[in-house]
C-alpha cells in the first residue's frame, strides 16, 4: 500500500496469542537508492513486490503507480544483483516495462495499483495482485497481462462495490500479497486491513485483521478454485502521534510449504504535520494456517455468533527490523534468494512513496541455521 491520507477509527477485536523466536536469520545488510537517482538509466519508484527467477537469477519487481500524473506509469522491473555473506551489490536495473492489459494497452488511471508479485512454477508468467481493478492479474514477463481472475473471489469481499460500499475490502488495504507454495500447487493471498464488515483497523488498544485466501493453482500457476480462507490477526499499533495516521497491516506473504508463511506486518505513521516524514515499524512472523478455522463460509466476523470458536492463525516472531536497522523503511516486499554458502536467503523491498526522505531499500537475510530451509521440507 503507498501511504496515501486516510483516517481510521478503531475497536477491539481478536486477541491472539503470539510466541516469539530468536530466529537464526543473519542479517548481511541493506542497498540503498535515493528517490529521484536513476539506476542504469531507469529511475525506481513505488516498489511494492518482489520475486526471484531462479533460472536466470534475477528479480522482478512490480510498481503501485496508479497510472495517474502524481505517481507515474504503473510498471515492471527487471533487476540484477550480487548477494553474498558480505551483503548486496551490483543492483542494477536492467528493464522497465509499463504494465499493460490484454491488447497492449496502458490500464486506464486508477484502475491499477500492483502490490503483490510471484513468479508462476513454469517461469513463463507473473502473477500480481492489484489494489484497484481485478485483485489477480496473470501476465507475461514484459507486462502484457494474459487474464483476469476477479470471479474467484467470494462475494464478502466486494472486490468490484467501490469505496461506498459498506462491506468488502477497505479502499487502499486490499491485495498486498500472492505467493506460490513450493511445487506451484496452490497459492495464498491476504488483504492489508481488516473488511468492512469483519470489524475496526488496527489501533494502537486494539488489534486487527485480514483475510488469507488460499487457491489451487494448475501447472502454469493460473488460480482454480478457493480452497480455504483463513483469519490472521494484526498486531496493534505499535507507536502513534499527533498527526494523522497511524496503521499497521500486513505488506507481502511468502509461502515456506502448503500450510506455513512468512508474514510481513508493516505499521507507518506521520512523525510531522503533512504528508512529509513517515516512521515505521516492520515485523516478520512465521504464520502457521494448519490449526485455523476455514472462515470461507462466514461473510461477517463481527456479526457471527460463534466468533470466539474461531481459531486464527497462529503466528510466531522471527524478525524486528528495529533490532537490524536504527530506521526501518516501507517494507512492501519479500522473496527468496539465491543460497549463500548453502543456506537459504530472504530478501526484502522498500517503496519509497516517491518521497525524499525515503529511499528504495534491499534488506538481505540469511538462513543460517537452516530454520527456513527444515520449514520448506515439511
Amino acid at each position: 500500500m503507498k501511504k496515501r491520507i486516510i483516517f481510521f477509527t478503531t475497536m477491539a477485536f481478536f486477541s491472539c496469542g503470539v510466541s516469539s523466536s530468536q530466529a537464526a536469520l543473519h542479517y548481511a545488510g541493506e542497498y540503498a537508492i535515493a528517490t529521484g537517482a536513476k539506476n542504469n538509466g531507469i529511475e525506481p519508484y513505488g516498489l511494492s513486490a518482489i520475486t526471484w527467477d531462479k533460472k536466470n537469477n534475477i528479480y522482478y519487481a512490480i510498481n503501485d503507480s496508479r497510472n495517474n500524473e502524481l505517481e507515474g506509469e504503473a510498471s515492471l522491473y527487471k533487476i540484477s544483483m550480487k548477494l553474498s555473506e558480505k551483503g548486496i551489490s551490483d543492483v542494477k536495473f536492467l528493464e522497465q516495462h509499463p504494465l499493460l492489459d490484454t491488447v497492449g494497452q496502458h490500464f486506464p488511471k486508477e484502475t491499477v495499483d500492483g502490490e503483490g508479485l510471484a513468479l508462476t512454477p513454469d517461469g513463463r508468467s507473473l502473477l500480481w495482485s492489484s489494489e484497484l481493478g481485478a485483485p489477480l492479474r496473470l501476465s507475461d514477463k514484459n507486462g502484457m497481462m494474459k487474464k483476469e481472475f476477479t470471479s474467484l473471489f467470494p462475494a464478502h469481499f466486494n472486490v468490484t462495490g467501490g469505496k461506498e460500499s459498506p462491506t468488502g475490502v477497505r479502499s487502499n488495504l486490499s491485495w498486498e500479497s500472492v505467493t506460490f507454495v513450493p511445487g506451484g500447487q496452490a497459492l495464498f493471498m491476504a488483504v492489508e486491513g481488516t473488511l468492512k464488515q469483519d470489524g475496526e483497523l488496527a489501533g494502537p488498544l486494539n488489534s486487527g485483521s485480514s483475510r488469507i485466501l488460499k487457491f489451487s493453482s494448475d501447472s502454469s500457476g493460473q488460480p482454480l478454485e478457493r480452497l480455504h480462507e483463513y483469519v490472521y490477526i494484526t498486531d496493534p499499533v505499535p507507536k502513534v502521534t499527533e498527526f494523522g495516521i497511524n496503521d499497521n497491516g500486513v505488506s507481502d506473504m511468502l509461502a515456506l510449504n502448503d500450510h506455513q508463511l512468512l508474514v510481513i506486518e508493516r505499521s507507518g505513521r506521520n512523525v510531522s504535520a503533512g504528508f512529509n516524514d513517515w516512521d515505521f515499524d516492520v515485523r516478520v512472523y512465521l504464520a502457521e494456517t494448519s490449526a485455523a478455522t476455514d472462515i470461507g463460509h462466514i461473510e461477517s466476523l463481527r456479526d457471527y455468533k460463534e466468533r470466539s470458536k474461531i481459531q486464527p492463525v497462529s503466528k510466531k516472531l522471527m524478525i524486528n527490523f528495529s533490532d537490524y536497522t536504527e530506521q526501518p523503511d516501507c517494507i512492501e516486499g519479500i522473496t527468496f534468494g539465491p543460497d549463500i554458502n548453502g543456506h537459504k536467503t530472504l530478501l526484502f523491498v522498500t517503496d519509497n512513496n516517491q518521497q525524499p526522505y525515503q529511499k528504495t531499500k534491499f534488506y538481505l537475510f540469511i538462513d543460517a541455521d537452516d530454520e527456513l530451509g527444515r520449514l520448506m521440507q515439511k
